[in-house]
Order: C-alpha cells, then sequence, then structure tokens
C-alpha cells in the first residue's frame, strides 16, 4: 500500500510535534554536516513512538547547491549511526544527482561516484540503506540500476524542483519563509520577507545574498523533460519498490503514486502553511493569507474541511475558531496550519491506498479530481507514455523535516 513520510525539521521536533501524531516521518541530515551531529545522538530513541523513520542524506541540497562540498559517505555514515535506526528504517545514501544540463562523460562520472558511495555505505550499515536510480535517460537509468547491484528497494527522486521558475531559502520558525518568483528584472523581495535582504536577477544565473557573496542559481529544466524521465525510470522499475523523493504536496503525491511508488517523502506541508496555505482533501490547495498564492479558500473548500476535521489531530479546537486563527499570524497560526496540512497528506495517502491495484479507477478519480486543473495535462501526459499503469499494494508518505 502507499505510504507518505512526513518530513520534518530533526532540530525543531516540537514545531509542530507531529512525531506524537503520525508513525512515518523523514528527516534531512543536510545541515549536521557542518554541525556537532554528535549533539543529536540516540535521535531515534527522542521519537520512539514513531513506526518508521527515514533519513535523508542531503544529496539533493548538493545539486541545489545548498551543500557546497560534498561530504565523505562515511561522515554520512557516522551521522546515521549517531542518529540511531531500527531494522525498517531507510537511510537514503550519499548521492551526487547529475543535473540535466551536463555533459554526457559528467552525468556518468556522477552516476559511478553515486554507486560507488552507496556500496561504501551499504557495507557500514546493510540493507537499511537505500540506492538512488539516478540518469536522465534509458541508457544512464539502466546503468544505475546495474551498479546498484539489483536491491529490492531503491530510491527515485523527481526532479521537480528543477521545473520551478522561483527560488525558495527556509527561514526557521517565527520569521516567514521566502518564495520570490524571478521576474524580468531585478526586484527586491516583499517588504514583509526584508530580513532576507535577497536580490534575484533573472536570465542570469547569479543571486546577490545577504552576505554580499555570489552563487549560481540553478538552470531550470522543461518540465515535459522531468515528466519523461520520471515515467522512463518508472517503467524501469516496475518489479521494485521505489521510494520517491521530492513527492512535495498531494496532487505530486498521487500521480507518483499512480506511476508506482510505494514510498514518498511529504515535504511541502510545513512550508504551505508558512506561506499561509492550507490543503483540502480531494481539491488541493488554498490560500488563507492576505496575499493570493494559491486559489482562495472559498465554501466548498471549507465544508470537505468541515467532513475531515473531527478525525484530525484538532478536533478539539471548535471548527470556526480554527478557520479564523489559520488566516492569522503568528506561531500559533502556523502550527495549526502545519498540522492540518500533515494530517490531510496521511489523509490523502488513504485516498491513494484505496486504488491499490487498480489502475484504472485510480485514474477515473484523478480525471474527476483534475477535471479543471492543469494536473489533467501532467496525467494525460503520463498516461501516453507509461507501459501499464501500476499501483503498490500499499502507499506509504514519509513527512520529510528538514535538518
Amino acid at each position: 500500500m502507499p505510504s507518505i513520510f512526513l518530513t520534518h525539521n530533526i532540530d525543531q521536533l516540537d514545531k509542530p510535534a507531529v512525531f506524537k501524531i503520525f508513525n512515518r516521518l523523514m528527516f534531512s541530515i543536510e545541515k549536521l554536516y557542518t554541525r556537532n551531529h554528535l549533539k543529536l545522538k540516540g535521535f531515534r530513541k527522542r521519537i520512539n513512538s514513531v513506526k518508521q523513520v527515514a533519513y535523508d542524506s542531503g544529496g539533493f541540497s548538493f545539486l541545489l547547491g545548498k551543500i557546497k562540498q560534498l561530504p565523505d559517505p562515511k561522515v554520512t555514515v557516522a551521522i546515521y549511526k549517531a542518529l540511531g535506526f531500527r531494522e525498517k528504517d531507510f537511510l537514503v545514501q550519499l548521492d551526487l544527482p547529475p543535473q540535466y544540463y551536463m555533459g554526457k562523460e559528467e552525468r556518468l562520472r556522477l552516476i559511478y561516484e553515486s554507486a560507488k558511495n552507496y556500496h561504501i555505505m551499504a557495507n557500514e550499515l546493510g540493507s537499511n540503506v537505500l540506492g538512488v536510480v539516478h540518469g536522465w535517460d534509458v541508457e544512464e537509468l539502466k546503468l544505475s540500476l546495474e551498479l546498484l547491484r539489483d536491491p529490492d528497494k531503491v530510491a527515485l527522486g523527481t526532479y521537480f524542483p528543477v521545473t520551478k521558475v522561483y527560488a525558495h531559502k527556509y527561514i526557521g520558525l517565527g520569521s516567514f519563509a521566502v518564495k520570490t518568483v524571478l521576474p524580468e528584472k531585478t526586484v527586491a523581495t516583499p517588504s514583509c520577507l526584508a530580513e532576507s535582504k535577497t536580490l534575484f536577477k533573472s536570465g542570469s544565473k547569479i543571486v546577490a545574498t545577504h552576505s554580499g557573496s555570489a552563487e549560481k542559481v540553478l538552470q531550470r529544466v522543461p518540465k515535459k523533460v522531468v515528466y519523461e524521465r520520471l515515467v522512463t525510470a518508472f517503467n524501469l522499475l516496475r518489479d521494485y519498490q521505489v521510494f520517491c523523493l521530492g513527492g512535495s504536496g498531494p496532487n505530486t503525491a498521487h500521480l507518483i503514486f499512480f506511476l508506482g511508488a510505494k514510498f514518498i517523502d511529504g515535504s511541502s506541508w510545513r512550508l504551505a502553511a508558512k506561506l499561509w496555505r492550507i490543503y483540502v482533501p480531494h481539491l488541493g490547495e488554498f490560500s488563507v493569507g492576505v496575499k493570493r498564492i494559491a486559489k482562495r479558500l472559498n465554501d466548498k473548500a471549507i465544508e470537505v474541511m468541515k467532513e475531515y476535521y473531527y478525525e484530525s489531530p484538532l478536533k478539539d479546537v471548535p471548527f470556526h475558531e480554527f478557520l479564523s486563527k489559520i488566516r492569522q499570524n503568528g506561531t500559533e497560526a502556523f502550527i495549526l496550519r502545519a498540522l492540518w496540512n500533515a494530517y490531510v497528506m496521511k489523509v490523502e495517502e488513504q485516498i491513494a491506498n484505496q486504488y491499490s491495484n487498480d489502475p484504472d479507477r485510480y485514474y477515473k478519480y484523478l480525471c474527476r479530481r483534475w477535471e479543471n486543473s492543469p494536473w489533467k495535462r501532467n496525467l494525460e501526459f503520463v498516461v501516453k507514455r507509461i507501459k501499464q499503469p501500476y499501483v503498490q499494494t500499499k502507499l506509504t508518505v514519509f513527512i520529510k523535516k528538514e535538518g
């Protein structure tokens, strides 16, 4: 059955405390490469009630430029050992994702290096380690899989973030998350985000940061290319249990589950809450803030929310009070939005599991769900290219926390 691992922040467990509510979580160790990870020694015991945990090595952060120099895989091994893990937990290997615009030789070099890292880590940590399949065409994907030497479980990145025309900068709880569109001219961030002091300039690949340094911006990849790669990969990985990294929000999760993923990370629930966005089962994402980042929360969406509300972790808060507070500023309002979004991700997991091993019914459901949505085009695009839609018996979402 499909499963979602909610991605959470490894050093902000109580903001919000989803580990007390959900039984599958994912944590990124990206920040632990530059900090004393021994301070988090025995971390797994602190979340003893969580049934299954996944640790993300931060390889994609290297692709995005958030990690300047990729660590030694033995450092990743040391961090995983310090944090602790159980028999059924997932440890994503330290990988080097090749970029689409790289030359063929460079992409192949990174695929070989990633496979080498996988075997170093698997020798130390055993079958908990997930090898990541990389490549932008059939030849590269097959090579990557072959170099992993046929494990029964693999990880696969979606690369969805590299299709975006905006840049994300994550800011700690208590301030705001930045999501600045790259326009045709140089602009400053909105006044409410002024503390980041970040300027973006489109056309070039330079970002001027608060420190005065300049960094390269990842070159955008056409959506068609990313979706083509994803379908090609799932056609190749039909006989494997796939943990898809970069599952993000509800609609993305459904598309990936439809393609055949067994596990995904749900990584956008917290960021969406920071941006005053609310998830609604079956309907997608709505805006409750002053700025219209998504479609406005309407009466239909509120009715659907109410149907699910009294099964949620927030049921002790009167529904009308909840609706009022999620529109407000401050930590309490953020936590309410975040907990609700996390809950909806698990509801979407339950919806996906209703269609386990029944791709025809799942396809019809998604057509209804996305009847008036751009996601309908994405669905039709992948359906035309996939050999045979395949839905895993049980699907899981891991909620991801930044580290």
